[in-house]
């Protein structure tokens, strides 16, 4: 049972903390490079809210259609055009059931409450900015977990099953050989000697 856990668990980092890397790495870039065109604070934000969830996002949608793109459900379908359209309606449907929940209550709710409230207590300060971001962060992934473990089989390639999770294939009944008369000798195999010559 615990090791099914940890495997849960590396599970879910495998699968998030490369997206938080890039979408953190992307708004330090475009607030950056914002900021050194505009010398607006504003247009920094903006900026670096908008690149954090290109980021962020641009490798869920990749990693998804190619994921989508060697499964079953995909590979069943003729021609590359028709491949790749299934696939990327796969992967949006997938982005809207593990992620549309998180945004929503992110963006309108838990993120701009936390945040004044680590300011308020803290001061605005790096160290209030930081601790309202990150325990906005534990909201956002937790609902997203709860959304993505609900939702694997919309989410995940072939709906997240793998070889040891498919149930065996059922096995082949030999057919019941026709009952034999003790008193008749066994049939005895065919001699090749000659054919073999």
């Amino acid at each position: 049972m615990l090791g099914s856990e940890r495997g849960r668990i590396a599970q879910w980092i495998a699968r998030y903390l490369p997206l938080e890397v890039l979408g953190t790495v992307a708004a330090i870039a475009g607030a950056a490079a914002a900021y050194e065109a505009s010398g607006s604070l504003v247009a920094a934000a903006v900026a670096g809210t908008v690149a954090e969830g290109v980021g962020y996002y641009a490798l869920v949608v990749v990693r998804g259609i190619r994921g989508h793109l060697r499964s079953r459900r995909v590979r069943r379908h003729r021609g590359a055009p028709r491949r790749a359209f299934v696939a990327v309606v796969l992967t949006l449907r997938g982005l809207v059931t593990e992620f549309g929940p998180a945004e929503a209550l992110d963006t309108f709710l838990v993120r701009p409450a936390l945040l004044v409230a680590a300011t308020t207590v803290l001061g605005p300060n790096p160290t209030g900015w930081l601790v309202g971001k990150l325990a906005a962060d534990v909201v956002f992934y937790a609902v997203a977990i709860v959304s993505f473990e609900l939702g694997r089989r919309l989410i995940l390639p072939d709906g997240g099953a793998d070889a040891a999770s498919r149930p065996a294939p059922p096995r082949r009944r030999r057919r019941a050989e026709p009952a034999r008369d003790p008193a008749t000798p066994a049939p005895t195999a065919p001699r090749l000697e000659g054919a073999l010559r």
